[in-house]
């Protein structure tokens, strides 16, 4: 049976100031009855949660970002009850990890226990009034439900650009650039911001949820595309200390 009508509700629909990205992407830019509308948010982000974005001192692409990751994040993790520290990449996670439990930090790596098996330890020493560090990479920015004092503290360690040598991305540029199109601007941005805000929806899951982020990549302040990306996201609360 046709349907009378489809409703399509997400928070990743529109990026960067656009629908064009999930009208491409569900093949419906030339469908003429297709009607797009921004609703609010229930949440009141200003006052519900701050977004940090310290100064680094080098780009995420530097050779030596793992060391200033290993630099500022204690800073950002101190008496903080439920933390969720994400990574690009897993590589980069196990050496910062490393580096930081030498300095006394007791973490919770992903791929050291099943993910559930983190999860219920993470929320036993929370529940049981301690503090507890989740170290995950792009899978726990997706479908993680931590609400309460489970996750108060966001830590975004890089913008979640896909790898470009992965063979669907080089495809899909591939088809971008034959129609003349640009790859970078039409796929990979609208991609990140879409990863981006999954990854900042980790933190308030309830209208009464309270906490911060923090952001450790400075090509948003300092690249031509970092507004628009800022402007995709709520409106937390911005602490830019540039």
């Amino acid at each position: 049976q046709p349907a009378f009508a489809v409703v399509l509700c997400s928070a990743t629909l529109r990026l960067l100031n656009s629908f064009e990205h999930a009208k491409r992407e569900l093949g419906l830019l030339d469908f003429a009855a297709l009607q797009c509308l921004q609703v609010d948010s229930p949440f009141a982000y200003a006052e519900q949660a701050e977004m940090i974005l310290p100064t680094t001192r080098c780009e995420p692409t530097a050779a030596d970002f793992s060391q200033e990751l290993i630099r500022l994040l204690p800073r950002y993790l101190d008496a903080k009850k439920g933390s969720l520290v994400l990574f690009a990449s897993y590589w980069q996670m196990q050496e910062v990890a490393a580096a930081l439990r030498q300095q006394g930090f007791s973490l919770l790596v992903q791929g050291e226990a099943s993910r559930q098996a983190l999860l219920d330890l993470h929320k036993s020493r929370v529940q049981g009034g301690g503090a507890s560090i989740l170290f995950g990479t792009q899978s726990f920015s997706e479908g993680l439900d931590l609400p309460g004092d489970l996750l108060t503290n966001l830590i975004i360690t890089k913008l979640p650009f896909a790898v470009p040598t992965s063979p669907l991305e080089a495809a899909q540029s591939e088809a971008i650039s034959a129609r003349g199109g640009n790859a970078f601007v039409q796929l990979s941005l609208p991609a990140t911001a879409k990863k981006l805000v999954q990854a900042c929806g980790r933190l308030l899951r309830q209208e009464q949820d309270r906490g911060r982020i923090v952001i450790l990549d400075r090509r948003l302040v300092s690249k031509s595309y970092g507004k628009a990306m800022l402007d995709t996201l709520p409106p937390f609360r911005r602490i830019i200390e540039y």
